[in-house]
């Protein structure tokens, strides 16, 4: 049996988020919101069919502030896409498209004031119930995702 075990990149450490690259240590996360699964029962119990919603992404990532025009706190509805870069050529990026973004501030005595960024997507999926807004590609030698 031949070795078919690839080398990976790992895309842990430092990364960017749409040109950020002061994010706050340990802030960055990308998590699922699972779409709901609906089943169709018959007398007896037992499934006649299933369906599941497409999942969502959330992007949560936290930055220091600087400066006052460096945010706007608030809520937007069509904030377009966002990609987190990775550290090193070859690893995995990411990027969700035609997303959500929330920004909120915090404050504690460690990091001072720090912007939270949340990007959530909206669960498009194509005619083959493939999702379509979430792509990922390797990080290339010239910077890009």
């Amino acid at each position: 049996m031949a070795d078919t075990a690839t080398k990976k990149v790992l895309g842990w450490g430092r990364c960017s988020v749409d040109g950020h690259d002061d994010i706050v240590e340990d802030s960055t996360s990308l998590d699922i919101e699972e779409g709901d699964e609906q089943e169709a029962n018959i007398e007896g119990g037992s499934a006649e069919g299933r369906k599941h919603a497409p999942d969502k992404y959330i992007l949560t990532y936290n930055r220091r502030i600087g400066s006052a025009s460096e945010v706007t706190v608030g809520y937007t509805e069509d904030a377009g896409d966002v990609t987190v870069t990775p550290e090193n050529v070859g690893a995995i990026g990411v990027t969700l498209k035609e997303c959500s973004r929330h920004i909120a501030v915090k404050f504690d005595t460690k990091d001072g004031l720090v912007a939270v960024y949340t990007w959530k997507t909206k669960g498009k999926t194509d005619s083959a119930g493939k999702l379509t807004d979430i792509v990922f590609a390797a990080k290339a030698a010239s910077g890009g995702a």
